[in-house]
């Protein structure tokens, strides 16, 4: 309240009603521990859902060392997403270039990242979500469909690995249902934070998902070229 006259007129002073201070402190120690225990659950969530492969999980951004101008900037731009992250101002980033440029490698570590911060993050290869669900069509799976797709869309940062390598069928391409299943993803992300990353061109990753789903997948997403030469194959 404020004080209305006196010495310290217009000073705001906390008072507390029928509470204690060593109540109080409790009370703020409770919730700090509540936190700390909701962010130990994220990074549990995202260690044992994230469909990521092993190769990835020592990935840093620190680690991550650009062999071109290009990667480079590209690997500020993740730091800049990272650093300037507002989970109420929704942003999403295209990582797209050839293979093993670090797109994973980054986009992982920014996931990373945000969970040290106390956000929710999660990372996913897309031709593995699609498996992860359909394996919620058995009835003895631990996940329904819809658990699923509800805990994709509520997360913080969702990172779509591998975007446009899902299976594809040579003679009728893509069936109706993986994109449908990508347009629910991709619509329940709308205004929140999604990392996408691709080995495709423009022209080949709207053929691969549809015309729809890659609208989607644009609306208000930055592109980041990540080209370069594969870094997997350095030893050769």
């Amino acid at each position: 309240m404020t004080i209305a006259g006196g010495p310290d007129k217009g000073k705001i002073e906390r008072f507390y009603l029928g509470c204690k201070c060593e109540d109080i402190v409790l009370a703020e120690k409770a919730l700090e521990n509540d936190k700390k225990a909701r962010m130990n659950r994220t990074k549990d969530i995202f260690d044992q859902n994230s469909l990521v492969n092993k190769s990835l999980l020592k990935a840093t951004l620190e680690n991550y060392l650009p062999p071109n101008q290009e990667l480079h900037e590209a690997k500020q731009e993740l730091l800049n997403f990272v650093n300037e992250f507002n989970p109420k101002e929704g942003k999403n980033l295209l990582l797209v270039g050839t293979y093993g440029t670090g797109k994973s490698h980054l986009s992982y570590a920014a996931a990373k990242e945000l969970i040290e911060k106390g956000y929710s993050a999660l990372f996913l290869s897309v031709p593995k979500l699609l498996t992860k669900i359909k394996d919620t069509y058995n009835p003895n799976s631990k996940f329904s469909e819809n658990d699923l797709l509800e805990f994709v869309a509520m997360v913080d940062l969702l990172v779509l690995d591998d975007l446009g390598a899902e299976y594809t069928n040579a003679k009728n391409g893509p069936d109706n249902w993986t994109w449908t299943k990508l347009f629910e993803v991709i619509d329940s992300r709308a205004g929140k934070h999604t990392i996408y990353t691709t080995n495709l061109s423009s022209s080949e990753l709207e053929s691969k998902v549809n015309a729809r789903n890659f609208s989607r997948i644009m609306d208000d997403t930055e592109v980041v070229p990540m080209n370069g030469k594969d870094y997997r194959k350095k030893s050769f």
